[in-house]
């Protein structure tokens, strides 16, 4: 089968996923609904995941109906009704059947990791299991669909299912990839010895010395810068205390020369 190339981004399922359950921001809507009016396989592609969505909502599983047998011998026992024509929901398509028991299963077993993709491989399903599962893979997907014709299945004989290769398919990648996924390695930190451990305390410590020599050597730089002002101010305080003695004292010395003089001139007179 040719298939048509896409250019829209790597996240291409995830967006037709989220425009399919109109939960996509209306910016990358009206982005995506312009590439879809030019792009085939992504409108085959979409319309595809809405007529599955369609039938699994439709789909619903049977109502079990159960008599009690009145044959002798086997009073209590309890068999199923047989019926009497085919139920509604054998009408379902094989591959809407596989798939709703494969959400079931995978709902079942593992939501947390549950993931669907559909890409140009077609349809994905991954649970729990593929992620550090080492358990033995079920049994055949196109076992369980069952293959046309054969008594017990859904097909009649003549019939031809499409979607049996298709799951065939899709059963060989899920066994490949939970083949291919490496069991978790446990990264093992291996202890630091002894002489590390002193190797590295010595340094901090050592770190932590320097740090609180270098805040002293500041703290006494601060402390002599603050003493040497107070010194440079206490001695021009003293300088300027000294002058004015100095000058009051050679004021009373002119006083007691000009009283002496006056005194010696009296005398000189008489």
């Amino acid at each position: 089968m040719t298939q048509i190339q896409c250019n829209l981004s790597r996240d291409r399922e995830e967006t037709l996923i989220a425009y399919l359950y109109n939960d996509i921001d209306p910016v990358i809507r009206g982005t995506f609904e312009e590439h879809l009016a030019t792009c085939e396989r992504c409108r085959s592609d979409l319309g595809a995941l809405s007529r599955v969505r369609t039938q699994l909502a439709q789909w619903a599983p049977p109502e079990p109906g159960f008599v009690h047998a009145a044959a002798a011998g086997q009073s209590g026992a309890i068999r199923s009704s047989p019926a009497e024509h085919t139920p509604w929901w054998r009408d379902v398509p094989v591959w809407a059947q596989v798939a709703a028991a494969l959400l079931f299963l995978g709902v079942s077993a593992g939501i947390a990791n549950l993931e669907v993709r559909y890409d140009h491989n077609g349809l994905t399903v991954r649970t729990g299991w593929s992620r550090g599962s080492t358990a033995p893979p079920s049994d055949s997907v196109a076992q369980r669909a069952g293959a046309p014709g054969t008594p017990g299945t859904p097909g009649t004989p003549g019939t031809y299912v499409p979607w049996q290769s298709d799951l065939a398919a899709l059963e060989q990648q899920l066994r490949a990839e939970m083949r291919a996924v490496p069991p978790a390695a446990v990264a093992v930190r291996p202890a630091a010895n002894d002489s590390e451990i002193l190797r590295r305390v010595r340094v901090l410590i050592g770190e932590s010395e320097r740090r609180q020599q270098n805040e002293l050597a500041l703290r006494v730089g601060e402390t002599i810068a603050e003493l040497n002002a107070r010194r440079q101010a206490e001695l021009r305080t003293i300088g300027r205390s000294l002058k004015e003695t100095e000058n009051k004292l050679g004021v009373e010395v002119m006083k007691q020369r000009a009283s002496l003089n006056y005194l010696m001139n009296v005398s000189q007179r008489q």
